[in-house]
C-alpha cells in the first residue's frame, strides 16, 4: 500500500507477467491512499489492512499444512495477488467520498439491476444497499451512517464492478468471482446484525431480512483462501497491535483492529453521532461485545485454535482503560465541551495510542 514502482519477481523466479488481477490491484492501492489520505483514521486503515494481508496469509499456510503436513507448500503469485487486491478492496466501499460514489449510481435503482446479478446480492443484500446509500447521501454533510457502514462490503462490490476505470471485467472470470465471493462474505455477522437490530427500532426500514443477509459466510464456504481472509479480518479485532522497534528513537506503534474500533467509537463519542456511545464505559462496552462475538465466528481450524489467547489479551487492554485513574484521564477529553472536537480527537488518539504502545511494551517482558 505505497506508491512503489512496478512489481518485479524476486531473483531467479519466473518473469513478471501483468494480468487483469494485478492491474486491478495496483488502480484499487491507489485509490485506497487517495480515499485515505484526508483522514484522520489513515494510519490505523493501512495497518489494518497490512495486518489482513500478513495474517490471511499465515492463515491459509497454517491451514494448507494441516491438511498436507509433510507436503512442500508455498503462496503462488495469484493466491498472493489475490489476496493483495481483497485486502485493498473489501473495505473500499467505507472511504469512498459520496460525492465520488454518487455518478457510480444510476437514478433509477432498477438500472443497477444487471450489476446486483452480477454479484449474486440476495434481494435483502440489495434492499440494504440502497437503504445504506440513501441514509449515507440524506445526511447533511459526508460522514457516518449505520446503515451505510452495515452495507459497505455491499458498496465495496459494487464499486469494483460499476467503477469501469478499475479493471474489474478485464480479470479472469474466475478471480472476478472469488474476489467477490472474498469481499461479500468476510463481512463481522454478529457486529452489524447487532447494529441493525438496534436500527430496526428506530427505523422502519430496516427489515428483519436485511438482518438475516447482512452476513453471509456461506460465500466463502469451501474456499480456504477466503476462509483464511475472513477470519484475518475479523480476528485484528482482537489484536492491540505491534511495535516497531527503532534503536535510541521511540517505537512505533502499529495499530490493531482493537485500537481502530475504540478510536472509532471515540470518533463517534466526541462528534454526536446518533445512537453511538454517549461515555468512555459505552465505548468500552461495545469494544467488549465485539471481542466477544469475534471468536465464535471464526471458520478456520487456526483461527479457532489461537482464538481464547487472542481474546485474553484484547480483555486485558480493555481492562486497562477501566482503571479508575485513566478513565479520570480520557473523561477530562472526551466530556470536555469547550474545546474543538478535533483537539479533542487529536487528544483522545495520542492517550489511546500511548496505553496500547505500553501495553504492547508489558507483553513482551
Amino acid at each position: 500500500m505505497n506508491d512503489a514502482p512496478p512489481r518485479s519477481p524476486p531473483p531467479g523466479t519466473v518473469p513478471f507477467i501483468e494480468t487483469g488481477l494485478n492491474k486491478l490491484l495496483t488502480r484499487v492501492e491507489q485509490r485506497v491512499l487517495v480515499y485515505l489520505g484526508p483522514r484522520s483514521d489513515q494510519a490505523e486503515q493501512l495497518d489494518h489492512l497490512r495486518h489482513v494481508a500478513d495474517r490471511t496469509r499465515w492463515l491459509y499456510y497454517s491451514e494448507l499444512q494441516r491438511k498436507n503436513p509433510a507436503a512442500s507448500i508455498g503462496l503462488t503469485r495469484r493466491e498472493n495477488e489475490l489476496i493483495e487486491a481483497c485486502v485493498a478492496s473489501h473495505d473500499i466501499g467505507k472511504w469512498i467520498p459520496r460525492d465520488e460514489l454518487r455518478p457510480l449510481l444510476p437514478a433509477d435503482p432498477a438500472d443497477m439491476g444487471p450489476v446486483f446479478e452480477e454479484l449474486k446480492f440476495t434481494p435483502h443484500q440489495i434492499d440494504l444497499f440502497l437503504l445504506g446509500v440513501r441514509r449515507k447521501f440524506a445526511l447533511p454533510q459526508d460522514g457516518y451512517s449505520p446503515e451505510y457502514d452495515s452495507a459497505h462490503h455491499l458498496v465495496s462490490a459494487y464499486m469494483l464492478a460499476a467503477d469501469s476505470a478499475l479493471g474489474f471485467h478485464q480479470m479472469d472470470p474466475e478471480d472476478r468471482n472469488r474476489l467477490i465471493d472474498m469481499i461479500v462474505g468476510h463481512q463481522f455477522g454478529s457486529y452489524f446484525k447487532e447494529t441493525l437490530m438496534h436500527l430496526k427500532q428506530l427505523d422502519p426500514e430496516v427489515t428483519t431480512g436485511m438482518l438475516a443477509d447482512v452476513a453471509r459466510p456461506d460465500r466463502v464456504a469451501g474456499d480456504l483462501l477466503a476462509s483464511a481472509f475472513h477470519d484475518a479480518d475479523i480476528s485484528d479485532l482482537l489484536f492491540v497491535g505491534s511495535l516497531e522497534r527503532r534503536p535510541n528513537r521511540e517505537d512505533i506503534l502499529h495499530t490493531g483492529g482493537l485500537v481502530k474500533i475504540l478510536m472509532i467509537n471515540f470518533t463517534n463519542l466526541i462528534f454526536g453521532v446518533p445512537n453511538a456511545p454517549r461515555t468512555l464505559h459505552e465505548c468500552l462496552r461495545s469494544c467488549q461485545a465485539t471481542v466477544v462475538s469475534v471468536a465464535k465466528e471464526f471458520l478456520t481450524p487456526t483461527a479457532i485454535e489461537h482464538g481464547e489467547k487472542w481474546r485474553r489479551q484484547a480483555h486485558r487492554f480493555l481492562a486497562t482503560l477501566r482503571d479508575n485513574t485513566v478513565v479520570g484521564k480520557f473523561n477530562a477529553v472526551l466530556l470536555t465541551g469547550d474545546t474543538p472536537a478535533s483537539d479533542r480527537l487529536t487528544a483522545v488518539r495520542t492517550m489511546t495510542y500511548m496505553y496500547a504502545r505500553d501495553f504492547l511494551k508489558r507483553q513482551e517482558e
